[in-house]
């Protein structure tokens, strides 16, 4: 069907459907994905320089989200330094920065399909490496500079050709010290902008949605950027100039996709660490957002210090997050948000940005999230057997399936609504939390005689889990405080403070072994049903663990 794209942004705009449930555009965007993009480009470019790239042909995104820009004195992104203020990156500096970077790494080898990792902070030598990378037509990869064992483990999987960091991140990539690339500035721009092929990949993105926990998911081209078209345009709305930000979002699930959608669009990128925003709140009033993403962190920050926004023309919130319908409703009255469109976005970084999403609307804080626009999907069978769901309520997997990871979270339909119906198997606010790493960690103390990671249900939030940390001790004198502070300073220091458990409980007793292995399935199945917490308390049990402790521990070692 035709896609008369000035009504669909006009019915955006308004907040008011012309139907009930999904409009019939969208639907039919389902199933004509290329016609749908075509004419999203045509609207996208307006009056502005053309795009490059070809819906289905080709794609340059280093011309379309750098060099259309580059005569402009917009700004691509705005951070913030609590030394020395607002940071500014505009078009032009990152085009003529990016351009002597991209030059500098083609001498030292850089290649069209290199796999180059980009281990940076949020911030200007983020983008400008990511835009470098683009222009020689690499494939990216994105690490947050946080702990160790993180780090290596997911170099080790990838196995990339080159890194790009800060120069006091290099101890962070030990082993891999060959690999660095080095970036100071100083050459004559002298490359051509790679153009990508639809199903070659832009990326290989350690996307927290997948398992297991690691794997490098490719990012194919076409889906990077017709996401970003779409998010721009029709998710964000945003126009050149304006403003998205979203503290506290999980980097690894929402970047590259709103840097993308962003530049996409000639529109600023707001950087802020929540920490940041909890020092001065006023720092989310400064510059008019177009685009506020909200987490429940940030909520509560904003309540405490009731701080009211103005200027948000918009904000969203991950339908993954748990639901407290009271602190929302709380939340927007008292930041003066309540005739201010809301909507839930749901990112799969593996997809390329947003795959269901609710129209922006003045409404209270909901469940619904149909589908994004543009997106091809089916609803799977919940047993995962592979044939479509005999229902409506299934499994969320966008289509051609087959070279993508599993579908893993539950959609509903009724009267023609969709709604999120929470992840299949337990997440953390449908992430994947590593608890094979955090169980490795944790098990290397000297006071662990086993230690693995239980998740239990909460109760009253659909699909919401608490990530129940698991440490036998033994024989040994409880000593809960200190080795509670040791836990934690390991687990920040090797894996980063975000895979911090929700809760550590101590058992005085020895785990059941299988060939010398934790047999992970009694434990889980033993502290469920309440039978570690009897046995660490029956004075049987007691006196048996101490006869162990005498026959398998030396010196406050186990043997």
């Amino acid at each position: 069907m035709p896609f008369d794209v000035r009504k669909i942004l006009d019915q955006l705009e308004t907040g008011t459907p012309a139907e009930s449930g999904v409009p019939e555009w969208q639907q039919a965007s389902w199933s004509d994905a290329e016609g749908f993009a075509n004419a999203l480009a045509a609207a996208h470019v307006g009056r502005g320089a053309p795009l490059k790239s070809r819906v289905g042909q080709q794609y340059d995104f280093f011309h379309d989200i750098v060099v259309r820009h580059g005569g402009s004195d917009r700004l691509a992104l705005r951070t913030y330094d609590r030394r020395a203020g607002w940071q500014t990156l505009s078009y032009r500096a990152l085009q003529e920065q990016a351009s002597r970077r991209a030059t500098e790494w083609a001498r030292q080898g850089v290649k069209a399909g290199a796999k180059i990792c980009l281990l940076y902070s949020v911030g200007g030598e983020l983008l400008v490496s990511l835009t470098a990378a683009l222009g020689l037509g690499a494939c990216i990869s994105y690490l947050p500079p946080q702990g160790r064992r993180f780090i290596a483990r997911r170099l080790a999987l990838l196995q990339p050709d080159f890194i790009a960091t800060e120069p006091h991140q290099v101890l962070l990539v030990e082993g891999f010290e060959k690999q660095v690339l080095q970036s100071r500035g100083q050459a004559s721009p002298a490359f051509t902008s790679h153009t990508y092929k639809p199903d070659e990949p832009v990326g290989l993105l350690f996307s927290p949605l997948v398992e297991p926990t690691g794997t490098p998911v490719p990012l194919l081209a076409e889906d990077a950027w017709r996401g970003a078209l779409v998010d721009g345009l029709l998710t964000f709305g945003l126009g050149p100039g304006e403003h998205l930000a979203a503290p506290g979002y999980h980097p690894l699930q929402h970047l590259p996709a709103f840097l993308f959608a962003t530049l996409l669009r000639g529109a600023t990128y707001v950087h802020l660490d929540l920490a940041d925003v909890e020092a001065n709140p006023k720092l989310l009033t400064e510059h008019p957002l177009r685009a506020l993403g909200v987490t429940p962190a940030l909520r509560d920050l904003l309540m405490r210090t009731r701080t009211p926004l103005k200027g948000v023309a918009h904000w969203f919130r991950n339908p993954e997050e748990p639901i407290d319908w009271q602190g929302w409703m709380a939340w927007v009255k008292q930041c003066g948000l309540a005739a201010v469109p809301s909507s839930n976005v749901l990112v799969d970084p593996a997809a390329g940005g947003t795959v269901l999403n609710s129209p922006r609307r003045v409404r209270d804080v909901h469940t619904e999230a149909p589908p994004a626009p543009g997106r091809a999907w089916v609803l799977g069978d919940v047993n995962m057997s592979g044939q479509e769901a005999p229902g409506d309520l299934g499994i969320f997997t966008l289509v051609p399936a087959e070279q993508r990871p599993p579908g893993y979270l539950v959609l509903t339909r009724a009267f023609g609504v969709y709604h999120y119906g929470g992840p299949r198997s337990a997440r953390r606010e449908g992430r994947v939390y590593p608890a094979d790493e955090v169980a490795e960690v944790v098990g290397e103390l000297p006071f662990v005689r086993g230690a693995l990671v239980v998740p239990a249900p909460t109760g009253g939030i659909t699909g919401h889990y608490r990530q129940v940390l698991l440490v036998f001790t033994g024989a040994q004198r409880s000593q809960s405080g200190p080795w509670l502070q040791e836990i934690r300073r390991r687990i920040e220091l090797l894996l980063g403070a975000e895979h911090l458990p929700d809760r550590t409980d101590f058992i005085p007793l020895y785990p059941k072994k299988v060939d010398g292995a934790l047999d992970v399935a009694w434990c889980q199945s033993q502290y469920l049903t309440g039978a570690l917490h009897r046995k660490s308390t029956d004075r049987l049990f007691q006196a048996l663990t101490a006869l162990r402790g005498q026959l398998l521990e030396k010196d406050g070692t186990a043997v």
